[in-house]
């Protein structure tokens, strides 16, 4: 009897051991595959440049596959609380798609910008994640990402 119980144990703890690596092989993803882009939906991107200088509503640049969570956060004291987007970047596609701006987009960071800022920010030549909102396969509005 006392063989058996060690035995036991050895072959569960195996077999959950074997079960979470079979699971982490199945979640890997060996390609970023974002949802195609529909009409009417939102997209999150990376790597945007403007596609051609001499069209500058052509935008250029890689999906991402993006999770977003909600937090309550506060300050030091406890007071001022707010609500903070939390994003898990789960991948970025390797392909460059491309997109047409809408000649009215909106552009937002924590408040409205002017569309000139939103050009500039592309000059700048960092890496930024934003949040495409289309209508009819146009940007309609982009919400610049707080990535930390």
């Amino acid at each position: 009897m006392k063989k058996i119980i060690p035995f036991s144990l050895a072959i569960t703890l195996s077999a959950c051991t074997g079960t979470n690596t079979q699971t982490g092989k199945n979640n890997k993803q060996e390609s970023c595959r974002c949802e195609t882009i529909e009409n009417d939906n939102d997209v999150f991107a990376t790597n945007v440049t403007i596609k051609d200088k001499s069209q500058p509503n052509i935008l250029s640049f890689h999906c991402a596959d993006i999770d977003v969570g909600t937090a309550s956060v506060s300050d030091e004291n406890g007071e001022n609380e707010h609500e903070k987007a939390i994003y898990d970047i789960r991948c970025v596609s390797s392909t460059a798609q491309t997109i047409e701006l809408s000649d009215d987009f909106k552009y937002f960071t924590d408040r409205m910008q002017s569309q000139t800022d939103f050009f500039r920010v592309l000059k700048g030549g960092e890496k930024h994640f934003f949040e495409f909102t289309l209508e009819r396969r146009k940007v309609i509005s982009i919400a610049k990402l707080d990535i930390e």
